[in-house]
């Protein structure tokens, strides 16, 4: 027999989301751990949960997660998300996406709304990776189900209907958009699969919380592990599958053959898998080290003033559709090789992390796609979708570095074909082909002023910022040559944020401009103060009251941050070993000293 030998191992992250919501056949009767029962939808077959009493922790270990107590009762979904104020202060705390707050209201940046409704619109391919990650969160009680909702006994009693659970849900599924949780994806991109149950299996001996991703010319899935086995000659990775609610479902992998195989649904592990099965590079881990929140902004785009803008910083490049039967991948030009995301065996240059929010080899619902300056000084981006509903796909294609602008494209091309790019130079400026693009529109969104434009299929358009937070936005024409010229400025006269559609005119050069305030969003803030404790030692209360008895929340990156050595040692035996970033969320909170009813204008004073 084989022994699961624990190994060393670096973290890493899948950003998967789901498949589709399987069919329900009528009721079953479910035994759960404690030896009750409960009549639940007959979602597929379920395994016994494991019994791994007396046996050698080396080829049995079990957490004691039992699905149909620590898992939901309802299946993933295929929905739009609605990741709005509250979840982002969770994500990055107040002050990093509201310009104001006043009496629960907050006024996004426009840098921070445009990102959200990215997130929003990939979450059409599924809900996977947030119920995957919030059920083990729940079960390790790094955070509190009595604060979610009184009633609950257990995850399996919360109810799909209850907002509170859809924006946590989303809220967790965002985290996979996020740094410290791509750059621990990438450290395990090398791992067999029988290297990834060993590590697995140590992680479960010491307490620590994972989700494991799957990929596979289907699409891609996140479930949630919770025992490894020995079964003959194979070994079996336990799964609560967020598709397959209150069921046992088992990943099995062959180490002989170092291949891994899903029979999703089934408890025949022969059975075929449609396509579900693959090797390595197609089945990752994902430690719940890595999303310590808040984290850093990927749409951080007002340093100081005087501060370089653009050097050797890092672009986040994400490409999203909003057609539910679509995926996307890019084509990356670098020194002159071009680099096709889809295709995962071809090996990306140093500084290039690439990865999929639904999909096997990257070729998903949404492609995400970082590029480290400092190596890679300058590239171009095509989009691509495939699988769509038609000949031609709407797709969202967007650009964020610290100290720029986040441009956001919404635009229509032909299905299968790359039409159009993103173009980086050495100083981060950005030009837009739009190429064989229909329908296009250019959002800027740059401190306070978020700015529509609409680009005419025979133009292109550059941004560049200056030292000063000013955009300048150029149109031209097919020679080059500058047609049309607009400022976009971090500030506004009022010092709220504005709403702006700009539509120009070739012919002419004018510029014709409508302009409105931004609407304040109504802050959750039960739900917040329950979001807010989302860190990796299992969260603090920062909400405080204010004199009039309603809860102002500050600013979540305030006190016990990620990075704090509390965080450090939460559920995890070494901490270097585990990729934690002991610098994220860290951030001095500028509002902090700042009297939140100083001003009955909800939008008088701009934070800056």
């Amino acid at each position: 027999m084989t022994v699961l030998v624990p190994m060393a191992v670096l973290t890493f992250v899948l950003a998967a989301c789901g498949s589709g919501e399987p069919d329900s056949s009528g009721a079953s009767v479910l035994a759960g751990a404690n030896g009750g029962s409960d009549v639940v939808e007959e979602w597929g077959e379920s395994y016994p949960l494991p019994d791994c009493t007396g046996q050698d922790p080396a080829t049995c270990s079990y957490d004691g997660f039992d699905p149909l107590v620590d898992g939901f009762s309802f299946a993933n979904w295929g929905e739009t998300g609605q990741l709005g104020a509250t979840g982002l202060i969770a994500l990055f705390g107040k002050s990093e996406v509201c310009a104001t707050f006043k009496k629960g209201r907050c006024v996004l940046y426009p840098a921070a709304k445009e990102w959200a409704e990215q997130v929003n619109e990939a979450m059409a391919g599924g809900h996977c990776e947030g119920m995957a990650v919030m059920a083990a969160r729940l079960f390790r009680g790094d955070d509190d189900l009595q604060d979610l909702d009184p009633a609950a006994e257990s995850t399996f009693d919360l109810l799909f209907e209850d907002p509170d659970v859809a924006s946590a849900i989303d809220t967790w599924w965002a985290t996979q958009m996020l740094a410290p949780v791509q750059e621990a994806y990438m450290a395990f991109q090398q791992y067999q699969p029988s290297q990834i149950a060993s590590e697995l299996a140590a992680g479960l001996q010491r307490g620590d919380g994972y989700t494991l991703g799957i990929y596979s010319p289907a699409g891609g899935h996140a479930i949630t592990p919770f025992a490894v086995t020995r079964e003959g000659d194979r070994i079996a990775i336990s799964v609560y599958d967020n598709n397959f609610p209150g069921t046992v479902q088992r990943v099995m992998i062959d180490p002989a053959a170092e291949h891994w195989s899903y029979a999703m649904g089934s408890t025949n592990p022969d059975q075929p898998t449609d396509g579900w099965e693959g090797g390595i590079g197609t089945i990752e881990l994902t430690p719940m080290s890595s999303r310590a929140l808040p984290s850093v902004a990927p749409f951080d785009d007002s340093p100081p003033k005087g501060a370089a803008r653009g050097n050797a910083a890092t672009t986040h490049l994400l490409v999203t559709s909003p057609d539910p039967q679509a995926r996307t991948s890019v084509l990356l030009t670098i020194d002159g090789q071009t680099y096709d995301t889809a295709n995962r065996a071809v090996p990306l240059p140093e500084g290039v992390l690439v990865r999929s929010t639904l999909g096997a080899v990257l070729s998903g619902k949404g492609t995400s796609i970082a590029v480290d300056g400092s190596k890679v000084k300058s590239f171009s981006a095509s989009p691509r979708a495939t699988g769509g509903a038609s000949a031609s796909t709407p797709f969202t294609m967007s650009a964020d570095a610290v100290g720029e602008p986040r441009s956001t494209v919404h635009a229509v091309a032909a299905t299968g074909e790359s039409a159009g790019q993103f173009m980086v130079d050495e100083q981060g400026n950005l030009t837009i082909d739009s190429g064989d693009w229909t329908d296009a529109e250019v959002n800027i969104a740059n401190g306070l002023n978020s700015v529509d434009f609409l680009l005419d299929d025979d133009l292109d358009m550059s941004v560049i910022a200056d030292d000063e937070g000013v955009a300048d936005v150029e149109f031209l024409d097919e020679d080059g040559d500058v047609v049309g010229e607009y400022f976009v400025d971090d500030e506004t006269e009022s010092g709220m944020v504005m709403d702006s559609t700009v539509e120009f005119d070739p012919e002419t050069g004018d510029f014709d401009v409508t302009e409105e305030a931004a609407e304040p969003e109504d802050v959750n803030e039960e739900a917040l103060a329950w979001l807010a404790g989302m860190s990796a030692d299992g969260g603090s209360d920062d909400s405080v009251e204010t004199s009039d008895g309603s809860m102002d929340v500050e600013d979540s990156a305030d006190g016990d941050s990620a990075g704090s050595e509390d965080a450090d040692d939460s559920g995890s035996g070494d901490a270097e070993d585990l990729g934690a970033d002991e610098d994220q969320g860290a951030d001095e909170d500028p509002e902090a000293d700042e009297d939140p009813e100083a001003d009955e204008d909800p939008e008088a004073d701009a934070d800056e």
